[in-house]
């Protein structure tokens, strides 16, 4: 599933688990949208095919830019915030954002991205949440308020509506065509808030616009899952279970449905132990089944194979053991063809991170350290390969040599992804009896989570990373007393 950060109330078993400037131009009149089928691309320049039209370009991780150029043709500002080592943000660069239909949006959008890991990025996260990866945004040219967001996978038609919705938001906004009450004006509202972080009046607005499209309003699926991801970011594990299994047999896209469940199964895990736990997990996990025998036609490789790793954790969190294990072997020969067709290393790394869960959870470990290995050599300047091969290692038991590979992840990690490695460290310093090692490690992360800036700042993991150092020097001092 695309990565998610699990609120520490909420943590469930379910892994969801981141230039110089362009002198100013005077902004030419936008194209107008097709006034007669608002549901065809917005000012498609000429006949030629999709596939003779490049690719989307973007503006990387130079915002202030990229917001200039926005205000200055009067385009909306679209932003994909990434991260290195998300599978789906990956999948979503080499098999969806690279589709040539995409192309005719740059008449009307700036297209960019931000590694969230970076330190350019803070000053952006500290004023939109961002808690899924990727997480995409739909800015208005002036005033920069947010007219779309899209959290986790979406096919090319979804990415595609996506975009015509922004635009036409932008478009009513401008001529104060939209009543107060419109469900697209209150889905706009809801995620304005979302992107705030302001949960509550997020949850208010989905309800709201749910209430006025009513059950044959088109834009239902998406706002019903923007309100169950709200209510999980409120902490709301009893109101968000409620909705889940009111409505997940209804929510309809490529990936909105088990992203859905996923949802579903993450509150259930904050219930008590208890029929409603269970009921919910039962519900995330039909629903589950059904996907997988009958996935979307859209659905990409890495949709595919999320929804038969959630349906693995959920069988196992309601003690299915073999059913866990043949859902795993399904993911893993999804994640196998699809890397095998794979043109590029890189984008056959989009399947690395599932194949090696998959691969452990099979007791096939050594394939996975085959297969991270090789990556390694392909990607020699990336921290992605030698991190997971270093999480494959020590859940192998194989420390000595995982200590080696999260080294070399470090070396090439930056911003909060490297204070992740640097537990891993601690981690695996501790099962050697390095405690001295062990100590100093934990000291640095600590000093890392107190000196990264606001977007970057995490209060639950400077917490945890502050008990976790107190336990070693208590243990450090107990070694040294005997």
């Amino acid at each position: 599933m695309r990565a998610l950060a699990l609120l520490p109330a909420l943590v469930s078993a379910v892994a969801l688990a981141a230039c110089a400037g362009e002198p100013p131009r005077a902004p030419a009149p936008p194209p107008a949208l097709p006034a007669a089928a608002p549901s065809s691309p917005a000012a498609a320049p000429g006949p030629e095919p999709a596939a003779a039209r490049p690719p989307l370009e973007f503006i990387h991780d130079d915002l202030p830019r990229a917001r200039e150029k926005a205000r200055a043709e009067g385009k909306a500002l679209f932003v994909d915030a990434w991260a290195p080592w998300c599978h789906t943000c990956l999948s979503m660069k080499h098999y969806v954002l690279t589709d040539p239909s995409l192309r005719p949006f740059a008449e009307r959008v700036v297209f960019a991205d931000v590694d969230t890991d970076r330190p350019e990025s803070a000053p952006f996260l500290e004023r939109h949440e961002v808690t899924v990866w990727p997480t995409f945004f739909l800015f208005e040219p002036a005033g920069g308020e947010v007219i779309g967001l899209w959290r986790g996978a979406a096919s090319v038609e979804e990415l595609r509506e996506l975009l015509r919705e922004a635009l036409l938001a932008m478009d009513s906004q401008a001529a104060s065509a939209l009543p107060a009450d419109d469900p697209n004006r209150l889905l706009v509202e809801a995620k304005r808030a979302h992107s705030a972080g302001d949960h509550a009046a997020a949850v208010s607005a989905y309800r709201r616009a749910l209430a006025r499209g009513g059950e044959a309003w088109p834009r239902r699926s998406e706002a019903l899952l923007g309100l169950l991801s709200a209510l999980y970011r409120s902490r709301d594990a009893a109101a968000c279970v409620d909705l889940g299994r009111a409505h997940v047999g209804e929510v309809k896209g490529a990936a909105l449905p088990a992203d859905f469940a996923s949802i579903l199964l993450s509150c259930a895990a904050a219930l008590p132990d208890g029929k409603a736990q269970r009921a919910a997990r039962e519900a995330a996990v039909a629903r589950l089944r059904s996907i997988v025998e009958r996935p979307p036609a859209d659905a990409s490789a890495d949709d595919r194979a999320d929804a038969w790793g959630l349906l693995a954790e959920g069988l196992e969190a309601l003690g299915d053991a073999a059913g866990a294990r043949a859902a795993n072997e399904s993911k893993l020969a999804v994640l196998e063809r699809a890397a095998k067709e794979a043109k590029t290393p890189e984008a056959a790394a989009a399947y690395d991170y599932g194949r090696a869960m998959a691969y452990v959870a099979l007791g096939r470990g050594d394939e996975a350290v085959a297969m991270l290995k090789e990556r390694e050599a392909q990607m020699p300047g990336s921290y992605e390969p030698p991190a997971r091969l270093a999480q494959v290692l020590h859940a192998t038991g194989r420390d000595a040599e995982a200590l080696a590979a999260v080294e070399r992840a470090i070396g090439r990690a930056y911003g909060p992804r490297r204070l992740r490695y640097l537990k891993l460290r601690a981690e695996i310093l501790q099962r050697l009896g390095q405690i001295a090692e062990q100590v100093a490690t934990l000291r640095e992360e600590v000093a890392g989570y107190e000196a990264l800036p606001k977007g970057h700042a995490s209060q639950a993991a400077l917490d945890d990373a502050r008990r976790r150092l107190a336990e070693a020097e208590k243990a450090q001092r107990g070694a040294k007393k005997r």
